[in-house]
């Protein structure tokens, strides 16, 4: 069986110093991850052109030798990783052709980077990375501004650990079942996590918001809190059975999910697992703005699975 390959979406003609190392940092992860996969990676570049425009100025035979000439121009920057594969050049609109081409394609992921464009609080708000991942069902490997900043490398790494931010729905179970499929093929260690504080201030605000009081707040709280550490024990127990080095924490103190989770994940984690879900044109994320800070502020990449 001919495994799958990594798919890099770069832009290898990059000028600005900012732009050429977000382009070297996801040229490098794409390779650390097609070594750890055992598979090729291959690369996207799309030449940004108005597709009105191209019709008029570029009949099809111009049009073949123009993605000729581009082809042959960035073939070289396969050289940069350890199992190169494929080089696909497309031209026309980034997202549309990107999103049609991992449609086609069955890759095992896609490596992009951005920046935040709105501050830590939105991530890649209106990119391109953005609009793809909400328009893809594989998962993608998102190197934010603080990896970035970082200079992050996941193979300088001999002993991998993953991080599962889970709300123990089923909107997260393509995340948490990726997780412990990439965690089993990389020999990494896993830790599912999931916050009760935020989940309980929410519904505190909810309340207060509807004008319903919770006179059993606490006795809600020990209940769930019960119920978590029930259904994770079961789901750890299951996975140790089955070789996999796995662990909880149940975060019942910091109501701030993302400040909270990568306190703890600290310097030990190389990459964390958030879910995704999308309807149709209109995206949402799982964990609702968390995703977004995620990706803004974690200083390791953000693997994003769409349920």
């Amino acid at each position: 069986m001919i495994p799958r390959s990594i798919l890099v979406a770069d832009e290898p003609h990059a000028t600005d110093e900012q732009a050429k190392k977000r382009s070297a940092l996801v040229q490098r992860l794409g390779s650390d991850l097609s070594v750890m996969l055992e598979c090729p990676v291959d690369l996207v570049y799309v030449h940004h052109l108005n597709e009105h425009l191209a019709k008029k100025m570029l009949n099809g035979d111009s049009r073949r030798k123009f993605v000729d000439s581009l082809t042959e121009k960035y073939a070289p920057v396969l050289r940069n990783f350890q199992r190169p594969g494929k080089l696909f050049v497309k031209l026309g609109w980034p997202i549309e052709e990107i999103v049609k081409l991992v449609t086609k394609e069955n890759f095992e992921g896609l490596v992009l980077g951005t920046r935040s464009l709105q501050g830590i609080e939105r991530f890649f708000l209106g990119s391109t990375a953005e609009e793809v991942v909400r328009n893809v069902k594989r998962p993608a490997f998102i190197l934010g501004p603080g990896a970035l900043k970082e200079d992050f490398h996941l193979g300088e790494h001999k002993k991998k650990h993953y991080l599962v931010v889970t709300d123990l729905t089923k909107k997260c179970r393509a995340a948490e079942t990726y997780a412990v499929s990439f965690a089993q093929k990389t020999g990494a260690s896993l830790t599912f996590y999931y916050s009760l504080a935020e989940t309980m201030s929410t519904a505190q605000q909810f309340a207060y918001a509807s004008g319903e009081a919770l006179p059993t707040f606490n006795t809600i709280f020990d209940d769930m809190k019960k119920d978590a550490e029930v259904s994770m024990t079961k789901k750890i127990e299951r996975l140790k059975k089955k070789g996999l080095d796995c662990s909880f924490h149940i975060e019942s103190e910091k109501a701030n999910l993302v400040e909270a989770a990568l306190a703890y994940a600290g310097d030990k984690t190389q990459l964390i697992f958030m879910g995704h879900q999308s309807h149709g044109i209109i995206a949402s994320t799982v964990l609702g703005s968390n995703l977004r800070a995620m990706v803004a502020t974690a200083k390791v990449p953000v693997v994003v699975v769409r349920s």
